[in-house]
């Protein structure tokens, strides 16, 4: 897959930007290069609340680091959630 200089670069410029958490979370999508809804992004790295999550894959998404590829329900609400994926597998 080919990944446009203009992309590597803007990821290069945010890395010094991003806060711990969100290196972590962003870390995980490009370790694993699955795709997880918020929950399972909280489950899989030990948080235990989502807000510890959300709000940095949120921020993530808007930096186009993370992107959103579909939805799902899940399982513990029944809710409509976003299915995420990084952007090197975009």
């Amino acid at each position: 897959m080919y990944i446009h200089n203009n992309t590597i670069n803007s990821f290069i410029e945010e890395l010094p930007r991003m806060s711990r958490r969100a290196r972590h979370i962003l870390d995980f999508f490009l370790e694993t290069g699955g795709t997880y809804t918020d929950r399972q992004v909280m489950q899989e790295l030990g948080y235990s609340e989502m807000n510890q999550v959300r709000p940095r894959i949120t921020e993530l998404v808007k930096a186009k680091l993370l992107k959103e590829v579909g939805s799902t329900k899940c399982k513990t609400t029944n809710k409509t959630v976003r299915i995420l994926n990084s952007l090197e597998k975009c």
